[in-house]
């Protein structure tokens, strides 16, 4: 399923959740739920039930309620399962692969059409897989590039491995400008960005991505048409293509917002927004897509777990732990802005195996010298440890 989330999104959103349900069966362990792990399943329960919530329409909401949770239960099963370095990495090398295969798809469908690019950030032309949203792929190689920068901390030490990982991450930045999604584009500049500054502070740059993330998260919307107006309209002008609107989304931002006061508490119902505004669009904002979708309620539960998760790979692997934190919000901060990414398995899964990291760079570190003075060698296996899980 790993695979088949960047491969397939189609099938990943109808057969997610119930292979994370067998995934998770099979085992034949008893869950451990620790506090993430109840509120991700809250917000799953929540998304069920708010189809019944007022005047939701059950024919319209049933659907995406289903995705929501589909994608919790995927976050689930991922945490149930990964215990252990040696888990983590099949599960993510499969994702890794499954990115991979989606961008070399998307290459050589490029070179095949007949529409060509004047350079390679001429994004007036794009190429995408047929069936396929554009803004769907770019995300999903966008997430597969955070995630291989996690394996390339915390995976395998073989040179081929790595240099296979280096290769994976080429082709997936390669395979975002060929989408000509600007977030998407963004989002990889930002991470990029954080990834130098880290080495230079790692626990100041989490401090500024944990406090500068959500913060723009909840402003952005509400301010992009007034206080961030001329900000939107250079960041609109960006690789061309430029619209004057953020491609419209400065006119949805303040009808979702309308809507979503209407019921702030519970929401109008998961997808009813797109069906009942005039622009027969969604938000394309996490904040404001959540909170028509599911209202207060759901948007607390909703970040909290996304908050929660991340605090955990902060807390378990120390600097190493903070910075593929800061790795994962930084970089997705563009697409959770101005797309549809809410109910990604993808992007959850990633989320999932981040909030499973133990590496402890600083006790890795005095060992690795230990071993070297004492064997004249050094052991390239990450500490983990299972107490230490969140």
């Amino acid at each position: 399923m790993a695979f088949v989330a960047a491969w397939s999104p189609r099938l990943a959103a109808i057969y997610g959740g119930p292979a994370a349900v067998v995934a998770i069966l099979i085992t034949l362990r008893r869950p451990r739920l620790h506090v993430v792990d109840v509120l991700a399943g809250l917000t799953a329960i929540w998304a069920v039930v708010s189809t019944l919530v007022d005047e939701a329409d059950p024919l319209i909401t049933q659907l995406p309620a289903y995705l929501y949770a589909s994608a919790f239960l995927v976050f689930l099963a991922v945490r149930h399962i990964v215990r252990s370095r040696a888990e983590l990495i099949p599960v993510a090398l499969a994702h890794v692969a499954g990115c991979a295969a989606t961008a070399m798809a998307l290459i050589v469908g490029a070179r095949d059409t007949g529409s060509q690019r004047d350079a390679l950030f001429d994004y007036n032309v794009r190429y995408g897989l047929d069936g396929i949203n554009i803004n769907y792929t770019s995300y999903t190689l966008v997430t597969g590039a955070v995630l291989t920068v996690v394996l390339l901390r915390v995976g395998p030490r073989s040179r081929v491995v790595r240099s296979a990982l280096f290769g994976t991450l080429a082709v997936s930045v390669y395979g975002v400008l060929l989408t000509g999604s600007k977030g998407a584009t963004i989002g990889l500049i930002a991470g990029a960005l954080y990834l130098v500054l880290a080495r230079f502070g790692p626990r100041l740059t989490w401090a500024v991505a944990r406090v500068g993330v959500p913060a723009l998260i909840l402003l952005i919307p509400f301010k992009a048409a007034t206080t961030f107006e001329t900000t939107a309209r250079w960041l609109d002008s960006l690789f061309g293509r430029e619209t004057g609107d953020l491609s419209g989304r400065l006119e949805v931002w303040p009808i979702a917002v309308s809507a979503w006061m209407e019921q702030p508490v519970t929401g109008l119902g998961p997808g009813l927004f797109r069906v009942v505004n005039p622009l027969g669009v969604g938000p394309h904002n996490l904040l404001l897509t959540v909170g028509t979708d599911l209202g207060l309620i759901g948007v607390i539960l909703y970040g909290s777990t996304i908050a929660v998760a991340l605090a955990c790979a902060a807390k378990q692997a120390k600097q190493v732990g903070s910075v593929l934190a800061g790795v994962f919000i930084v970089t997705l901060l563009p697409i959770w802005v101005t797309g549809h990414w809410e109910q990604s398995q993808g992007a959850w899964l990633v989320l999932a195996l981040v909030s499973t990291v133990t590496l402890d760079a600083t006790t890795r570190r005095a060992a690795r010298h230990r071993l070297m003075a004492d064997e004249g060698r050094v052991s390239a296996r990450p500490h983990w440890s299972a107490a230490a899980r969140g």
